[in-house]
């Protein structure tokens, strides 16, 4: 097999998304795809069901997505260390508790 970087494993993704979209059997699905490596550090990207890519800083996908996409939008910054960043996922989980 092959090593690949997350974002040309994001890329293989959809472009197979795409080539099925034309099928009789189309993938009906969305996806989050995180990877890291040595060149391009952390990467993670959105890939819904018609093929669409987008590189994001963040996300959330299911059925409180709307409300923690609101939260993860006004905490989130950039420069954020592990350790924040895994205070900010706990917090949006707590608040989902509420």
């Amino acid at each position: 097999g092959y090593d690949l970087s997350p974002s040309a494993a994001a890329y293989f993704v959809r472009a197979q998304i795409a080539e099925f979209l034309r099928s009789r059997t189309p993938y009906q699905v969305n996806m989050l795809l995180a990877g890291h490596d040595e060149i391009e550090g952390p990467s993670l990207f959105f890939i819904d069901y018609l093929g669409t890519l987008a590189k994001m800083p963040f996300a959330v996908h299911g059925y409180a997505a709307s409300f923690s996409f609101g939260l993860l939008d006004k905490h989130y910054r950039p420069d954020m260390n592990e350790q924040q960043g895994v205070e900010l996922l706990q917090f949006c989980i707590n608040e989902l508790y509420k």
